[in-house]
């Protein structure tokens, strides 16, 4: 079975005490058989390492600061909260909006402080806010770190919480270039509507940075972009009868139930077939595939694969 290993933050990994590589937030892979429990650690710098061993339980229970994805060819754990080393307090970004204050600080971990009339809430922040920016906009706080975006409400409510290529925020609306596949050089394009309790998503469109086969036309590029573009307006709630044939524009409603609850649009290696995230539990998905047919650059049909 393939183990895809991922991590927040540079580790180094090491499979029964071997060294193995280097990880970070593009997958590596092994294949192994569960049976021989062979014992991962995922070993940062700064902070203790989280080890675990390698069986048939990833499956239901996820290792202490894992996530665990079940994919199509195996499994793919995320080592994301690492135990700190040191917890001296360390100051690193502070802005004021009036009444609304807020800190990001280590002690530990990276942590966000938000102080407001709605009260003083404490949030703990990824490691790509280790330098960062803070912002405000439509009385939510806006934190850039290193390639990342997060917007948090006077409550503490994390409502975004995104990597990014670029981005900027004009009449309350944030624009944000988001990369989705370095392999397959796509990125999408979006936009959201910025309220003081709600971060909106009112647009959606993909490019594709760079030619997936040596010489694509702008038709084909349409069509090896359209499957995506459709999984994600349906997960964002946008009109999707643009992308469907004469014969399923009256099965709109039905299709959209049919694909069920979903957190996330992965790409795959197959233009026409796309991985839906759904949660199972705390801190364990499992990703479902479908696989669109296409005709004149519309959908015919869309079936589930197994």
């Amino acid at each position: 079975m393939k183990i895809y290993f991922l991590s927040s933050q540079l580790c180094s990994l090491t499979l029964n005490g071997v060294y193995f590589g280097i990880t970070d937030r593009f997958e590596r892979f092994v294949d192994v058989d569960l049976r021989d429990r062979i014992f991962a650690q995922f070993s940062p710098q700064g902070a203790h390492p989280i080890g675990f061993f390698l069986t048939e339980a990833l499956r239901e229970v996820p290792p202490e600061g894992c996530e665990i994805y079940l994919v199509k060819d195996g499994i793919a754990v995320y080592a994301r909260d690492f135990p700190p080393n040191d917890f001296t307090l360390r100051p690193i970004a502070q802005a004021r909006d009036k009444n609304f204050i807020a800190t990001v600080f280590s002690q530990g971990q990276l942590q966000l402080s938000l102080e407001s009339e709605k009260g003083f809430f404490v949030s703990t922040l990824p490691p790509s806010f280790q330098t960062c920016s803070i912002y405000f906009y439509s009385e939510l706080c806006l934190l850039e770190g290193k390639n990342t975006l997060a917007l948090y409400t006077k409550e503490g409510k994390c409502l975004l919480l995104e990597d990014f290529l670029d981005y900027s925020v004009e009449n309350n609306e944030l624009s944000a270039t988001l990369p989705l596949s370095e392999q397959l050089g796509r990125v999408a394009k979006c936009r959201w509507e910025l309220t003081p309790d709600e971060c909106k998503q009112t647009a959606f469109s993909l490019v594709q940075t760079r030619s997936t086969n040596g010489g694509m036309g702008e038709d084909e590029l349409a069509a090896e972009l359209l499957p995506y573009a459709f999984f994600e307006s349906v997960l964002i709630g946008a009109k999707i009868s643009e992308f469907l044939s004469d014969e399923l524009q009256s099965s709109a409603d039905a299709l959209v139930d049919f694909l069920g609850d979903f957190t996330a649009v992965i790409p795959t290696n197959e233009a026409q077939v796309c991985g839906l995230l759904r949660k199972k539990a705390e801190r364990l998905y499992e990703v479902a595939y479908f696989k669109v047919e296409l005709s004149n650059g519309k959908i015919l049909d869309i079936t589930e694969e197994v």
